[in-house]
């Protein structure tokens, strides 16, 4: 099986976004979600924004479907990748992988 990053099983993480799926597909049409489930909800205070650094990949892309080729790209979240089958799969889309890019080591 493939690397699940960052999720150790893909049964959970399914679950979730069908239950995501679910939620926004509410709202969509215009319902709150049910004061049941807002009551039994963790309280969150003294709230911010914030950004969470999430896994991706960075390279140079060729024939994205939206932004064409570019030389660099960062992808969105990285949800899966197999790099001995040179696959990954993204929060958006399916990527084959090319050559990897190794670190150079500095000598100085």
């Amino acid at each position: 099986m493939s690397a699940t990053l960052p999720f150790h099983s893909l049964a959970p993480l399914c679950r979730d976004l069908e239950k995501l799926v679910n939620d926004l597909r509410n709202s969509s049409q215009g319902s709150q979600p049910p004061e049941a489930e807002l009551q039994a909800s963790p309280l969150l205070d003294r709230w911010s924004f914030a950004f969470l650094p999430a896994p991706c990949l960075t390279g140079s892309v060729h024939q994205h479907p939206t932004l064409g080729s570019r030389p660099h790209l960062h992808t969105s979240e990285l949800v899966l990748i197999d790099p001995h089958k040179r696959w990954a799969r993204t929060w958006s889309r399916f990527y084959r992988l090319g050559k990897q890019l190794t670190p150079e080591i500095d000598k100085a």
